[in-house]
């Protein structure tokens, strides 16, 4: 198996056929570059104006030249990706893989935090999945064909109950996100999926997923669910940082007062969505104003990471790659997902602190070249050594940060 990494992925998300569409949002060093080079030009040709109109042609050009060279952007342009990378290399260390630079930025906007529950809090690895019923060897592998091409997380945990078996040729495989899937081998009609779906009477309270083979019901898979280690953690950090905290979930509300338990008495609770009601929920509160995290399990939910102003796929196995979101979070990671948040926010404070030495930097230097006292040869020494700077400053700091919460 090949491993995955923070380059790998990028790849893959970059890859054209996966674009959809591009999420606004305005950079830090977006917003500042509109009007640096603006404010910039009007400082030099002020400068070259009025030593010109006082007579002194030479400190008119000398004030000239130097306001150009010394306000040199490098320094700003380069804190911001150095920041970030060595960002991203931190969070790639602790298994969560970010898209981009700019998803940082936007993570450390969030103000809203949204939750799937089957495969995001639930451990696919502490849950326990049996089966009422009958299958044939044949039958079993003809599930098992079909299961495999989906990335659902009950599809994968059918997968594991089979366990090996014989991968089949099926046709007319057809899949319907949150529902359930069906497929033809041989003379067997097979749908698999809600009692809705499959078209049966619900017969069981918690998570199920039934099968009917030549329209006779076989049986049915039932599913029981355990928390992932430190969610109540999770969610009371995230609670004091001051977000705001939802769960949207397809499954029923057989796990309602667990949750209202775990989850603030202002969260809202939500069961039985389907994949289009989640979207709709995210852009309800992007229309309140507030910028939404959503974290699911990729597939079901791909509609809503795409629409929320940062998707994080949760997967216990993230070869089962998802390019709608903004990130993926490897399930053993969930427990730092407030670090995760306080580090990016820690990443947008020290690009601002570089800018602030930047800032001064310029100041000084600019109240020198505005005289037309300073060379543009020694402007030209002055400004490499503010880049070094600021680079060593970004550096180091986010290597602090990340110490500081515990990432490093």
């Amino acid at each position: 198996m090949k491993p995955v990494s923070q380059s790998y992925l990028t790849r893959l998300w970059n890859n054209e056929s996966f674009k959809t569409y591009e999420k606004k949002f305005d950079t830090f060093v977006g917003f500042i570059s509109k009007y640096f080079t603006v404010v910039l030009v009007s400082i030099a040709l002020t400068a070259l104006a009025f030593w010109w109109i006082n007579g002194h042609a030479d400190k008119a050009w000398g004030a000239f030249t130097a306001v150009l060279i010394i306000a040199c952007p490098c320094a700003l342009a380069l804190s911001s990706p150095f920041t970030l990378s060595a960002a991203l290399s931190i969070f790639d260390r602790n298994k969560f893989y970010i898209k981009n630079t700019a998803a940082i930025e936007q993570m450390a906007a969030i103000d809203t935090v949204v939750f799937d529950k089957t495969g995001t809090i639930t451990s696919p690895n502490a849950s326990t999945l049996w089966f009422e019923g009958e299958l044939s060897a044949l039958e079993k592998d003809i599930l098992f064909s079909m299961c495999r091409n989906s990335n659902h997380p009950l599809s994968r945990e059918i997968v594991k109950w089979i366990g090996t078996c014989n991968i089949l040729p099926i046709s007319d495989y057809k899949e319907v996100v949150g529902k359930g899937q069906s497929a033809k081998y041989l003379d067997y009609k097979v749908d698999i999926g809600s009692a809705g779906y499959v078209g049966v009477a619900k017969t069981a309270e918690s998570t199920a997923v039934y099968v009917k083979i030549n329209d006779e019901l076989k049986g049915v898979f039932t599913l029981e669910q355990s928390w992932r280690p430190r969610l109540n953690d999770v969610v009371q950090t995230l609670k004091k940082e001051g977000y705001n905290l939802h769960l949207i979930s397809g499954d029923n509300e057989r796990k309602a007062e667990a949750l209202k338990i775990i989850f603030p008495s202002e969260s809202q609770l939500l069961f039985n969505q389907n994949p289009s009601e989640k979207l709709q929920r995210i852009d309800q509160w992007q229309k309140q104003n507030h910028k939404v995290c959503m974290l699911g399990d990729g597939l079901n939910d791909a509609g809503a990471l795409r629409k929320a102003d940062l998707g994080i796929a949760v997967s216990d196995d993230i070869n089962n790659f998802s390019p709608g979101c903004d990130a993926i979070l490897d399930g053993v990671s969930f427990d730092k997902i407030p670090a995760f948040f306080n580090f990016s926010k820690d990443a947008v404070k020290v690009i601002k602190m570089s800018f602030g030495i930047s800032l001064m930097y310029n100041i000084i230097g600019l109240s020198f070249a505005v005289q037309g006292t300073m060379s543009p040869l020694f402007a030209a020494i002055l400004m490499p050594i503010s880049t070094v700077t600021i680079i060593s400053f970004t550096s180091l700091m986010t290597r602090w940060c990340g110490k500081r919460r515990g990432l490093l």
